[in-house]
C-alpha cells in the first residue's frame, strides 16, 4: 500500500510503496533494468545475488522493501532493499534493520538503488518511508558505499562518523605486463619461479567454469579447499554452515546464468589444486573467495590462480580487479589501491539505546527488557 496513503507530488515525486514478499520476488527484470541505470554497480546489488539470498538465507526473512515508481508510467525508479532480523545482544532479544543479501556472506558496496534520472529527492523519500516503520531497535548496515544514496540520506549530523572498511582494488591499466609491473618484486619472482616449477613437474590446466555441471563439481572443490585452509588458520571459513553453502552455491549458479560468474580452477595432473570465485559487474571483476590444496603449497597455487583471474579480467576488458573488504598484507602485494566502505550502526528505540550504551547491562534492566520483548515491545 502507499506510504502515508497519498501520492507525493513534490517535483513529480514517484509513488512510494511498501512491497510484500510476492512483489519483491516479482521484481526480477525490473530490478536489473533499474540497477543498470543507477550507481549501484556492486555485484552484490544485482538480482542474481538478491534472489539467491531470498531463496535460501532470506526465505523466511521479514522484508522491509520500499519501491518508488513513476506515477504515470509505473516505471520503477528506486528501491530501498532491507529486512528486519531478530537477534540477541547482551542476552536481550532485539530487532535489527539490515540490507537485503547482507549478513555472514559479508557483501560489499551496498546502497539504495535509484535511477540516474529520478527526481533528486527520491533517495531521501525512500529512506524516510523505511525509517517511518520504526519496528526495530538497531540499524546494522555493513559494507555501505561511501558516496552512495544511503550514506547521504543517513549521515546528516555533525556527529555521524561511521566506521570504515578498507576495500583494496587493482586498477587494470594497460595489458598484463603493465599491471604486473605494479606487483611487489618478490611476488613477481615467486609467480615466475613457482610457475616454471609447476609446469615442469605436472601437467597443468587453468580453465574457467562455463556450465552448470562443471560449476557444481568445482564448487565442491572450492568449499573443500577453502575450509581446509581457513580451519588450519583457526578460522571458521565462509562455508562452515550448511545454510551458507546452499546460499552461495545458489548465488554462483545465478551468476553463471547471468553471465557474471568468473570461477577459475587450477589443475595439476588432473587434480584440482586451487579454485577462485570472482564476479563481473560493470567494468569491475570482484574477487569473492578462494581455496588451494596445501599439499601443493610449494608451487604457490593460491598466487597462480589469483594471477589467472586478474589476467582473465584484463583479457575481457575490465578496468579494475576488486579485492573487496580487508586490507590484508597479501592483497597489498598485488599493487592495490585503497578505498573504503562504511559500517553504519545506531540505535533507534529505547531498548536499542540501552544496549548501545555498553555491554555491562545491569541484571534488573536485562530482566525488564526480556519482559518487554515477551510482551511484544
Amino acid at each position: 500500500m502507499a506510504v502515508g496513503g497519498a501520492l507525493m507530488t513534490l517535483r513529480r515525486m514517484p509513488l512510494i510503496e511498501r512491497a510484500n514478499r510476492r512483489a519483491v520476488l516479482a521484481l526480477g527484470t525490473e530490478w536489473e533494468d533499474l540497477r543498470r541505470d543507477s550507481s549501484a554497480s556492486s555485484a552484490f546489488m544485482t538480482w542474481p545475488w538478491i534472489l539467491a539470498w531470498l531463496e535460501t538465507e532470506g526465505v523466511g526473512a521479514d522484508l522491509e522493501v520500499v519501491t518508488a515508481r513513476d506515477p504515470d508510467s509505473g516505471r520503477l525508479v528506486g528501491v530501498a532493499p532491507f529486512y528486519v532480523t531478530r537477534t540477541r545482544r547482551g542476552g536481550v532479544p532485539v530487532r535489527e534493520l539490515r540490507l537485503l543479501g547482507s549478513g555472514a556472506a559479508a557483501p560489499d558496496h551496498l546502497d539504495l538503488v535509484v535511477r540516474w534520472d529520478a527526481p533528486p529527492d527520491v533517495a531521501d523519500a525512500l529512506w524516510a518511508a523505511v525509517a517511518s516503520a520504526q519496528r526495530w531497535h538497531l540499524i546494522n548496515f555493513d559494507g555501505v558505499t561511501t558516496a552512495g544514496h544511503l550514506a547521504h540520506a543517513m549521515l546528516r549530523r555533525r556527529g555521524d562518523v561511521p566506521e570504515t572498511l578498507p576495500c583494496p582494488y587493482l586498477p587494470l591499466v594497460g595489458g598484463w605486463d603493465s599491471v604486473a609491473s605494479r606487483f611487489e618484486s618478490r611476488l613477481r619472482k615467486n609467480l615466475d619461479r613457482d610457475g616454471r616449477k609447476l609446469d615442469r613437474d605436472a601437467e597443468v590446466v587453468e580453465r574457467m567454469v562455463v556450465d552448470s555441471a562443471d560449476l557444481d563439481e568445482t564448487f565442491d572443490h572450492l568449499m573443500r579447499l577453502h575450509q581446509s585452509i581457513r580451519t588450519s588458520k583457526g578460522d571458521h571459513g565462509v562455508f562452515a554452515r550448511s545454510g551458507m553453502q546452499r546460499f552461495l552455491r545458489k548465488a554462483a549458479h545465478r551468476f553463471l546464468e547471468a553471465g557474471r560468474l568468473r570461477m577459475w580452477r587450477l589443475e595439476a595432473d588432473g587434480e584440482p589444486i586451487a579454485v577462485i570465485w570472482c564476479v563481473r559487474s560493470g567494468d569491475s571483476v570482484a574477487f569473492y573467495t578462494t581455496g588451494y590444496d596445501p599439499k601443493w603449497s610449494k608451487y604457490g597455487p593460491g598466487r597462480r590462480i589469483m594471477a589467472r583471474a586478474i589476467k582473465g579480467a584484463i583479457d575481457e576488458g575490465a578496468t579494475e580487479f576488486d579485492f573487496l573488504r580487508g586490507d590484508k598484507p597479501y592483497k597489498r602485494q598485488w599493487g592495490t589501491e585503497l578505498r573504503h566502505d562504511l559500517v553504519i550502526r545506531r540505535p533507534t528505540a529505547p531498548r536499542g539505546r540501552v544496549l548501545w550504551l555498553g555491554g555491562a547491562i545491569p541484571r534488573v534492566i536485562r530482566r525488564a527488557l526480556r519482559r518487554d520483548a515477551a510482551a511484544g515491545g
